[in-house]
């Protein structure tokens, strides 16, 4: 009985590797004991991990010298030889003179577009500065404390401001100064503007302080604003479009010269 059991285990054994030979079970090649081959498209994906050392060092020789051939035409475009001295190369007097009329021709567009916004800009503030100065006396005498109304109406002119002033082009470092500038001076009129709301809604000596440091501000507002304002004038004198005065009046008896002294009433 039990060489019967082992001889069916064995034959039932013999089925089984004869049934998996045949591939019953999962296949993982050909059929015939093969791999199966790579995906064509996963060969070519993987073509330069199979070229030689020897061919690998040609290849990056013909990358190099295509890039060596396009800075070549680069240079050669913006160069030609000079007749003086065969093999050197100089500047194209032609193409530096194109780009410097460019340039000067966006200098003078700039300086036209960074004048209006100036001019519009003091006009708009004057209001505000008449305000502030009536809200933060100059003499420290106690002011009149200003409504929401204004407030909300100061906040609003400045953050237009603040835009435009965002929005004007870059250019020379001149004109960037007073642009720079500009933006600058009302960044700062808008911390005035919150420095000055939270005094109203402090104690003291909290309040004294904030208001000191409001007062404070907006002399620096002034200033800042005076130096690009003397700047916009230099290069508008230079550009023989005469001279262009758009200084910040601190308040309505600032003679609008310059200066960022408060002056006692």
């Amino acid at each position: 009985m039990a060489r019967t059991t082992s001889a069916r285990r064995s034959t039932a054994q013999r089925t089984a590797r004869s049934a998996t030979a045949r591939g019953a079970g999962p296949r993982t090649g050909d059929g015939a004991g093969r791999p199966r081959p790579r995906p064509p498209e996963r060969e070519r994906a993987r073509w330069p991990r199979y070229l030689s050392r020897a061919r690998r060092a040609w290849l990056a020789v013909a990358a190099l010298a295509v890039v060596t051939l396009v800075v070549a035409a680069v240079v050669r475009a913006v160069e030609r030889p000079d007749a003086g001295a065969p093999g050197a190369y100089v500047a194209d007097p032609a193409r530096v003179a194109e780009l410097e009329a460019a340039e000067a021709a966006r200098d003078v567009e700039n300086l036209g577009v960074v004048t209006d916004f100036a001019v519009s800009a003091q006009e708009r503030l004057a209001p505000t500065m008449e305000d502030l100065s009536v809200a933060l006396p100059f003499d420290g005498s106690p002011g009149t404390p200003a409504t929401p109304e204004q407030v909300s109406g100061w906040r609003e002119e400045l953050a237009a401001l603040t835009a435009e002033a965002e929005a004007l082009p870059s250019g020379a470092s001149g004109y960037n100064v007073t642009r720079n500038g500009l933006g600058v001076s009302i960044a700062l009129l808008g911390d005035t503007v919150d420095t000055l709301v939270l005094a109203g809604e402090a104690a003291e000596p909290t309040r004294a302080a904030l208001l000191a440091l409001a007062a404070d501000l907006r002399l620096r507002a002034a200033d800042t604003w005076a130096m690009a304002a003397t700047q916009l004038d230099g290069l508008s004198v230079d550009a023989d479009q005469g001279h262009v005065h758009v200084f910040l009046p601190l308040h309505p008896d600032d003679a609008g010269d310059g200066a960022a002294s408060p002056v006692d009433h």
